[in-house]
């Protein structure tokens, strides 16, 4: 166990530990708000629940800046096809990103594979490969760590090719075209801070994170409206379906 630990909190692997643990947060936190698990009364959890909204803060911190970058990568393709009858093809990150056939999933995605294939790579070469590698330890830790990036690309290529079919509708859409269409709500709750709900348009479910700033009644599948999206917190604005509508049976209030 030591000898594990040792290996995985050392050079190079310590790199892919701590990416693969920042996953796993992500990941965790994103099944957490789909579930949304109550096995209590919601009122004796006031306090985990404060605790979970902080992490799923933070989270979504990251999550902002995965998915900014995702929509950065998807800008400079679009850009680089654009220009590829001038300049005979894609170039800078797009092209990278071609080259290496990591464009068939979102990045989030990618980010995961490349960190689980790096980390076991590096876990076992850095047990076997370093020692024999002549040139002292920081020599081997670097040669295990290209030859953990190398091997972790191909691989997460070769695993997330068949996904595409799964993305292509979703990415298709641009967040601006999402406005005015109907949500189902998956959380318990959607307030100023905290909410996710699905969209399903007949060909691809996409999760998306809502909130909603006046005082509200969503709960767990419930059906709300996109009003608008911001930019800045990369969320969706949404109102009650019912209180558009002007009351529960769908019908307005005679004023």
């Amino acid at each position: 166990m030591q000898e594990f630990l040792n290996t995985i909190l050392s050079m190079p692997t310590v790199v892919f530990t701590v990416l693969l643990g920042m996953m796993v947060l992500y990941w965790i936190s994103v099944v957490a708000g789909a579930l949304d698990i109550e096995l209590f009364d919601p009122g004796s959890l006031d306090g985990v629940d404060g605790a979970l909204e902080g992490v799923d803060g933070a989270l979504e911190g990251a999550d902002g800046a995965l998915e900014g970058a995702d929509g950065a990568a998807e800008g400079a393709d679009g850009a680089a096809e654009g220009d590829a009858d001038a300049e005979g093809g894609p170039s800078g990150l797009a092209g990278a990103l071609h080259a290496l056939r990591l464009r068939y999933a979102p990045l989030t995605i990618v980010i995961s594979f490349i960190a689980l294939f790096g980390w076991v790579v590096s876990f076992f070469a850095s047990q076997y490969l370093a020692p024999v590698i002549p040139g002292g330890a920081w020599i081997g830790s670097a040669v295990v760590l290209v030859v953990a990036v190398v091997v972790a690309i191909p691989l997460t290529s070769l695993i997330t090719r068949p996904m595409a079919p799964l993305f292509h509708n979703a990415s298709a859409k641009k967040n601006r075209d999402l406005i005015g269409l109907g949500v189902t709500i998956r959380t318990g709750r959607v307030d100023a801070s905290f909410g996710q709900a699905t969209l399903d348009d007949g060909q691809a479910k996409l999760l998306l994170h809502v909130r909603c700033e006046a005082d509200n009644t969503l709960a767990r599948g419930d059906q709300a409206l996109i009003v608008n999206w911001n930019e800045d917190a990369n969320t969706f604005d949404v109102e009650p379906m019912d209180a558009l509508l002007g009351g529960p049976d769908g019908s307005r209030e005679a004023d």
